[in-house]
């Protein structure tokens, strides 16, 4: 792997929060890959929706996967005249500290929040809080997104929970060939670093590589955060080897 930063190739998602670090990358000659933003719409409330809604009290839990599925159901309960104080007597699993911090925002407390956010990780979370033998019959609303992977309801069922889904954003269809391209610059070793400038960034990952594991994906790859939110994602994510990212010290990497 290239030391000079003229030397390396970083990539990132064209998005205004990283618009200086692209800046300050190109001053200091390297090359940059920026990748297309994440564009998301709101998905209407249908008969199914609005009836899960209206029993919102009737669940045990609700399980928030990423911070997008905090603001849309926020939107869906407004939308739906569901008092939002029906959550007072339902236990929530927050994937990670970042989404805690987002139902923190409204005054929503997190019971459980696994330290990675793999299906098997947020499970044991949930056996922890919750002995084993009790999920029998418990009811549990998993908010997500169109794509989210449905093995985390596969195995809370397996333990006796019934699960409903709430689809409440989808992402919009990229150009044809934006994925294959991006999954070929990844897998392909044309990247040195990536630099994370936000959660939702892993949201975009983890639909362009369904079904695959990021810390395998960017396993030859050094991974930056712009700050704290950004690196706890990272870590709840598994990618253990990433660091912070400081425009102020770019030019001072080749030293």
């Amino acid at each position: 792997m290239p030391n000079s930063i003229n030397e390396k190739t970083f990539a990132l998602f064209a998005n205004p929060n990283n618009r200086k670090i692209a800046a300050e990358l190109e001053r200091a000659g390297a090359k940059i890959i920026e990748f297309p933003p994440l564009e998301i719409e709101k998905i209407e409330s249908n008969v199914n929706s609005t009836e899960q809604l209206s029993r919102l009290a009737e669940f045990d839990w609700v399980i928030f996967p990423d911070v997008l599925t905090v603001d849309f159901f926020l939107q869906t309960l407004e939308e739906n005249a569901v008092d939002f104080f029906e959550l007072d007597a339902v236990r929530v699993c927050a994937f990670g500290e970042v989404v805690s911090d987002q139902l923190r925002f409204v005054q929503l407390h997190a019971d459980v929040i696994p330290n990675r956010i793999k299906a098997e990780d947020v499970t044991s979370a949930l056996k922890n809080y919750v002995a084993a033998e009790d999920f029998n019959n418990l009811k549990f609303l998993l908010v997500r997104g169109s794509f989210f992977e449905s093995e985390l309801k596969k195995q809370l069922i397996e333990v006796g929970a019934e699960v409903c889904d709430l689809p409440v954003y989808q992402i919009k269809v990229p150009k044809a060939n934006e994925i294959p391209k991006i999954k070929a610059l990844v897998k392909g070793g044309a990247i040195d670093e990536f630099v994370f400038s936000a959660p939702t960034d892993f949201i975009y990952l983890n639909y362009i590589f369904s079904g695959e594991r990021l810390a395998r994906v960017f396993a030859g790859i050094k991974i930056f955060a712009v700050d704290g939110n950004v690196y706890q994602t990272v870590r709840e994510n598994s990618l253990i080897c990433a660091g912070l990212f400081q425009t102020d010290k770019i030019a001072k990497v080749d030293e």
